[in-house]
């Protein structure tokens, strides 16, 4: 849950200022050598305190990203052509293009780049969250076994973050350590955490934002998840669930899919 103005990626008005003809070339800016995962990075280096944007344009469809060194950018719109530009800031909301190029993906699984640790979801196999992942799901014997597991470890430790919800401006990303150390925080924190467990037992696992059918005018983040047994996606929102559990209310763990709209999908 965020406030109804809180907007959670760069998804700004932004004046781009065309740069001198032969700066839009790519190849060496772009490192496409892990497409095959749906993923890229960006091999480009701003000044101190400077900052820049990674911009992914698949059809009608923008996903906004800040820069930063060494992280992997999503293309989780599936096979087709993306566009991919860098902008960096010269003044107030003025970028200037440094590079931009034309990206054709075909992936023989095309789940696997919500497998990939992203700037939205950004972990490794020592981020504490995973580390008591695998943990959890030890003895599990399948991949519902260890969903369940990790949505019954959320649910009943994590508790909603009222004050910060307040107080997080726009742009923020999930630190998953600290949200980790203090069991607590809001939609977007639950449903990085729970992502970013999920995927790193294998599990493709997607971060969705949009609107809960009970909260029309409440931006919110849940997740998705994929059930190799089933063939299916299936819905899962630790959020409400966590104060419905701990408040002692039965909640199945899978949601109506028609109870929730999806506005970004990560």
């Amino acid at each position: 849950m965020f406030k109804k103005t809180f907007v959670i990626t760069l998804l700004v008005a932004f004046f781009l200022m065309l740069a001198p003809k032969g700066t839009y070339a790519a190849s060496s800016i772009v490192d496409k050598s892990s497409l095959d995962k749906g993923i890229f990075t960006v091999n480009y280096t701003v000044g101190k305190d400077a900052k820049a944007i990674v911009r992914i344009t698949k059809e009608n469809v923008k996903f906004d990203y800040n820069l930063v060194k060494g992280a992997q950018y999503p293309l989780q719109l599936g096979d087709g052509s993306y566009n991919v530009l860098i902008a960096e800031l010269v003044s107030n909301n003025k970028y200037k293009v440094v590079a931009q190029e034309n990206i054709d993906v075909k992936m023989e699984n095309q789940n696997v780049v919500f497998l990939q640790s992203i700037p939205l979801i950004d972990w490794n196999n020592e981020t504490k969250a995973v580390v008591k992942a695998k943990k959890l799901t030890a003895a599990a014997k399948s991949d519902a076994d260890k969903i369940a597991a990790i949505y019954s470890y959320l649910t009943q430790t994590f508790t909603y973050d009222y004050d910060k919800v307040q107080t997080v401006e726009a742009g923020y990303t999930p630190n998953l350590d600290e949200i980790y150390q203090a069991s607590k925080g809001i939609c977007y924190d639950y449903a990085a955490t729970f992502a970013a467990m999920a995927r790193s037992q294998g599990i493709p696992t997607r971060l969705v934002m949009g609107y809960e059918v009970d909260a029309p005018d409440t931006y919110h983040a849940w997740n998705q998840v994929y059930l190799q047994d089933s063939k299916e996606w299936v819905t899962i929102d630790t959020t409400y669930d966590a104060v419905r559990v701990q408040g002692g209310q039965d909640t199945p763990m899978f949601k109506a899919e028609a109870d929730y709209t999806i506005t970004k999908i990560y």
